[in-house]
Parts: C-alpha cells; sequence; structure tokens
C-alpha cells in the first residue's frame, strides 16, 4: 500500500497590488498605490464604501467602488466595523480582489509585489530520505494572488528552471489540478505530489554528473 505525507505551502504577499490609472493632475496614467484606508458614505439606510488609492507622484485619491448604494439592513455588521476600523488585513483582501478590480476596470500591476514562502519547507534531499512512498505539499494564501505555479514550486524546492521541467517531464513532480506546461496560475489548495523514489534516482543522477 502507497504511503503518503502531506505538507503545507504558505503563500504571503508584502505588499497589495498597485494599479495603473489616470492622475487628472499629472496628466497621465500613473501608478496608485493602496493607502489601506476606506471611505464611507452613509445616506438614508443607504451605504458606499470605496478603497482610496493614490498617485505614487502626487497624492491624488482615486476612490475604489467596494459596495454601491446597499441598503444598512444587508451589510455584514462585522464586516463594517472593519471598514470603519481600516483594517490592513480588509483593505489588502479588497485590494486583491478579482470582483473587485473587474468592476473598477483597473489595470493590475502585480510585479513590484514580493512575496515569503513559509510552512513546511524542505529540501530534496530531506524530501529523498523520508519513508513515504510520496510527499504532498498543500498550497494556501489569504488573497487572490497573481503567481506561476511553476514559480511557486521552483521557489519552495529551491530548483531551476531546467531541474523544475526534467522533474515535471519525469513525472517526480505532479500537481492537482494538472500541470500542463502552460503559465497556470496557483490555485488555493493546489496539491504538488513529490514521487520519492523517482526523486531518489534523479538525485543520484545528478550526483554522478558532478
Amino acid at each position: 500500500m502507497e504511503t503518503k505525507k502531506v505538507f503545507e505551502w504558505i503563500i504571503t504577499p508584502t505588499s497589495p497590488p498597485r494599479y495603473l490609472l489616470r492622475c487628472s493632475k499629472c496628466g497621465k496614467k500613473t501608478e496608485y498605490y493602496c493607502s489601506e484606508k476606506f471611505r464611507i458614505n452613509a445616506q438614508k439606510k443607504l451605504v458606499d464604501v470605496w478603497l482610496i488609492y493614490k498617485c505614487e507622484n502626487c497624492d491624488t485619491t482615486r476612490n475604489i467602488d467596494i459596495i454601491t448604494r446597499m441598503h444598512s439592513n444587508k451589510l455584514n455588521i462585522d464586516e463594517y466595523e472593519l471598514f470603519l476600523d481600516n483594517d490592513i488585513k480588509t483593505a489588502w483582501r479588497y485590494a486583491f480582489n478579482k470582483d473587485v478590480i473587474k468592476k473598477n476596470r483597473v489595470i493590475v500591476d502585480y510585479s513590484k509585489i514580493e512575496y515569503i514562502m513559509s510552512g513546511d519547507i524542505l529540501l530534496l534531499e530531506e524530501i529523498s530520505n523520508r519513508e513515504e512512498d510520496f510527499v504532498e505539499f498543500e498550497i494556501k494564501f489569504d488573497y487572490d494572488i497573481e503567481l506561476d505555479i511553476a514559480y511557486v514550486i521552483r521557489k519552495n524546492l529551491m530548483i531551476s528552471v531546467s531541474q523544475f521541467n526534467r522533474m515535471i517531464d519525469n513525472d517526480i513532480i505532479s500537481t492537482y489540478p494538472s500541470y500542463t506546461g502552460k503559465r497556470l496560475k496557483v490555485k488555493y489548495g493546489q496539491k504538488v505530489i513529490i514521487n520519492r523514489k523517482k526523486l531518489q534516482s534523479f538525485l543520484q543522477e545528478l550526483f554522478l554528473k558532478r
């Protein structure tokens, strides 16, 4: 009977995404950064909530629609308190939210975001020395991040692009949902599966070539 050990990889961005918006003061499209603050307007039981973005050049503000003309009796009271408190995690969640991005028709710049990889980070040698037939890593994160699954695997296993491609081609690494060789984005709960016996053979081959 085949055996398996399950670990976790956790991906944490170090900043929210920037938006490319036209700045009325600068007279051109500029990068706007998330202020991590909300603006709230409540009139006659109708509530609007915006996330405030600021131009990186002149701090001109732009309101990003979060809630529009919602009746107060339909509000999530707990979340409304987070808006009032300018809760940073809530601001980031909406800054990354794909529905919010689509609704506001903004162009998003993810390129300046760095990511911290944490959880169970194991070297290939450590995986190879385990007793289980398969070692599985389940990927988790709090926001709608835009990262290639291939990048996540290479970063966490500390392998090169060529090593990654060889390990995929030889079924040492597999994913669920499956990796097809395209620039697929990582999904919450996606699993990266390592065939330990095949990994051992791969590492032995590398050692012999040194």
